[in-house]
């Protein structure tokens, strides 16, 4: 199963600069001398600042379509947001948490890997599954480096 791990982080805002000139995927094209806004990465990723946790995935059951979310990758959770039919969420299975996308099957919910080499976890009742959060964003980091490695550094006690 898939696994997660909350993380401490820092409340104050995290600036970019934003630039207003979109980055097309195909043939490249000019730059323009013009810095955008800045952007406070924190009101994006944590809108409910005191009910949004980080958390890093450990496993492969998200790996697949359509979240393609991998194993390293970090998850903005946010607590406050009510689960619905179709989110992937943070969910407390058997005191473990694990990440899984929340589906309905007739009258049964069911937590649901986007990996089809992994299997559906049947929602048995609060005893046995508690949903913990919505994942609203994934950071995916394409270099493992020093991002990938304060993080984990940092884990929540």
């Amino acid at each position: 199963m898939t696994t997660v791990d909350i993380l401490d982080i820092a409340r104050e805002p995290v600036w970019f600069i934003q630039c207003d000139t979109p980055i097309p995927a195909g043939f490249p094209s000019p730059a323009e001398d013009e810095a955008g806004e800045r952007v406070d990465l924190n009101k994006i990723l944590l809108p409910h600042p005191t009910h949004t946790y980080l958390a890093r995935v450990n496993g492969t059951s998200m790996d697949g379509h359509p979240s393609h979310i991998s194993d390293g990758a970090l998850l903005a959770v946010d607590c406050a947001m009510k689960p619905r039919v179709g989110h992937v969420v943070i969910a407390a299975v058997e005191n473990e948490f694990t990440v899984k996308r929340l589906e309905k099957r007739g009258e049964v919910y069911w937590l649901v890997p986007d990996n089809p080499e992994h299997t559906a976890i049947e929602v048995r009742g609060a005893d046995h599954v508690r949903v913990w959060g919505v994942v609203t964003h994934v950071v995916t980091e394409l270099i493992n480096g020093k991002l990938h490695e304060d993080v984990r550094a940092r884990r929540l006690q």
